[in-house]
């Protein structure tokens, strides 16, 4: 790696930081700066800190040149036994000092997340109040943890956090010790295709808002958030909000649809009070999870039902480029709403059910599932293959024609 360049002398011309290369193992920072049978190393030195927080080099615990020229098991294996052995060990792993308490999780933000407690730990005396919301963080990774979802922990999470003693002007900031494990969770793949992302946990419902106009209503993104909440093994309702700007036939047409399937579906306007009663008993007593595009009103939908949010919850407008919503809502945040609990989702355009495949896709299509085993091949799709009774039965009226065009965009879109 190329240093500093320097004008002046001959000692202090251009002067290339040199890299100690034992054997191979080049010595960075980093995973990548280390090839070679025995990197990365397991232990390595360190540096400790004083209690004034000043930095204090010391590499007397562990010494890697004197490691090299050992095998990679027996360099890890003496080096271990060095810190053991050593007067200072004991700073290492030590149990966090301070009040154990349990909460749950309100919002996941970068880095950290916010966590309100069920009830106040006895702090001691002098100490500042707590706030409403703690800032909490992770010790470490935990092994606990599921290592293929996209978040460690989701809105809803039940967890155990302790909080180290502060003084002064300190702020608190809780530590997580254990998550709880979850009675439920509404998930969906990641946008990026190898991982699971919750977006809420220990939900007992799924709420689904979409507009009648302004944006226009989408029965393909209710027909992907239905699969993913059957497959959740989650019931879901349909709240169809802007009923002040009217219905359009075809959006009540698809209405009568879900109706049909035994989709519950509330007609609600935030502009004019309608079907709010209906909705805040569909909520009172449960946890549900709100999902919509944005700019259909559901930031709306949550003032008008606790209207001690305003100050917490941002409205957006439609975009009048492309007549859709405008991102207001960028994690999602717990709330309490109508005597229960709203988990209000992002505004996502893609939404990819997580716990199905192409195979049995077609179980979560209550149509389609009542006449499966009757096309002509075993191994039919129900996309485009002669002799298939789905097919058949769209070209006769049984099966509407845009719940069965979800099935193909959503089929297409999932893992074989």
């Amino acid at each position: 790696m190329a240093g500093r360049k320097h004008s002046g002398s001959e000692k202090g011309g251009d002067r290339a930081q040199k890299s100690k290369n034992v054997r191979g193992l080049a010595r960075g920072h980093g995973m990548h700066h280390r090839p070679g049978a025995g990197a990365p190393r397991s232990l390595a030195s360190g540096r400790l800190r004083d209690s004034h927080e000043h930095r204090e080099r010391s590499y007397r615990r562990l010494s890697d040149d004197a490691l090299a020229d050992l095998p990679a098991e027996q360099r890890v294996a003496t080096a271990r036994r060095r810190l053991e052995s050593d007067d200072e060990a004991s700073i290492f792993g030590v149990p966090l000092k301070g009040a154990r308490s349990r909460g749950v999780v309100v919002e996941v933000r970068k880095g950290h997340f916010l966590t309100e407690l069920h009830q106040q730990p006895e702090q001691p005396p002098g100490s500042p109040p707590l706030p409403e919301f703690l800032r909490t963080v992770l010790r470490g990774t935990l092994e606990q943890f599921d290592r293929g979802l996209a978040s460690l922990v989701a809105s809803g999470d039940e967890i155990e956090v302790v909080l180290p003693p502060v003084s002064g002007d300190e702020e608190y900031e809780a530590v997580l010790t254990r998550v709880y494990p979850r009675t439920s969770e509404f998930r969906r793949l990641h946008p990026s295709g190898r991982s699971v992302q919750t977006i809420a946990a220990n939900v007992k419902q799924v709420l689904v808002v979409a507009s009648t106009v302004e944006p226009l209503f989408r029965p393909g993104f209710v027909d992907r958030l239905h699969v993913c909440a059957l497959s959740c093994d989650l019931p879901m309702a349909l709240v169809l909000n802007k009923m002040d700007l009217g219905i359009p036939d075809e959006v009540e047409q698809m209405v009568g649809v879900y109706r049909g399937l035994n989709l519950p579906v509330v007609k609600t306007s935030a502009a004019t009070g309608e079907g709010l009663d209906e909705l805040r008993a569909l909520c009172a007593g449960k946890r549900s999870v709100l999902c919509g595009h944005s700019g259909v009103g559901k930031s709306s939908l949550l003032i008008a039902l606790a209207p001690e949010l305003e100050d917490l919850v941002a409205v957006g407008d439609v975009s009048e480029y492309n007549s859709k919503g405008t991102h207001t809502t960028t994690h999602a945040r717990l709330h309490h709403v109508a005597g229960g609990e709203v988990i209000d989702a992002p505004g996502v355009r893609e939404f990819t059910p997580a716990d199905t495949d192409r195979k049995n896709l077609w179980a979560w299509f209550p149509e389609i599932a009542s006449r499966q085993g009757q096309c002509e091949f075993n191994n039919c799709s129900h996309t485009v293959e002669k002799g298939c009774a789905i097919l058949a039965a769209v070209a006769a009226g049984a099966i509407h024609p845009r719940r069965h065009e979800s099935y193909v965009r959503i089929y297409q879109t999932l893992p074989v």
